[in-house]
């Protein structure tokens, strides 16, 4: 038993959602590079705050607090404007996984823009159980947080 599960701490699991937005790359690109600032559009984040000197770009770091629970540590790994956007979750309290890396690609132009998220991550203990259903609960949390990402973007692009 014990090497099935140290088997098993070397997996790492993945999803995979997008979604077309109705508003051009450069309002989307511009509501993701607001990194420290998740929170004001994300209604899955209910704190955020820049951790480090720097609040855009690689090297950029934030801490997140989740609802209804859970914090996040997270630091840019790549970042190409109005493209992709890298972010590693450097830690995870209070969560099913240990470490994560979310990759944000843009496509699209001036008048829609399609999002696509994949996400990689480390479960815990807890989340190695939960396997499926944890694949579940993030797709939903992503496909949650694309619609919240559309709300944002179509507002700023409005806003002009």
């Amino acid at each position: 038993m014990c090497r099935r599960l140290t088997r098993l701490t070397d997996v790492m699991r993945t999803i995979n959602v997008s979604r077309a937005i109705r508003a051009p790359k450069s309002a989307v690109w511009a509501v993701l590079a607001d990194f420290p600032n998740i929170a004001e559009w994300n209604s899955g984040v209910k704190k955020s705050f820049a951790t480090g000197d720097t609040s855009e770009g690689v090297g950029a770091t934030r801490h997140c607090d989740l609802a209804p629970v859970g914090q996040l540590e997270e630091t840019i790994a790549e970042w190409r404007p109005e493209e992709k956007l890298v972010v590693n979750i450097d830690t995870a309290a209070r969560l099913p996984l240990k470490r994560a890396v979310a990759t944000f690609t843009l496509d699209g132009g001036e008048t829609s823009t399609t999002v696509r998220v994949d996400y990689a991550y480390e479960p815990g203990l807890l989340g190695r159980v939960m396997g499926p259903v944890l694949d579940r609960q993030l797709t939903k949390g992503f496909a949650g947080f694309l619609a919240d990402l559309e709300t944002a973007a179509e507002t700023r692009a409005a806003a002009g």
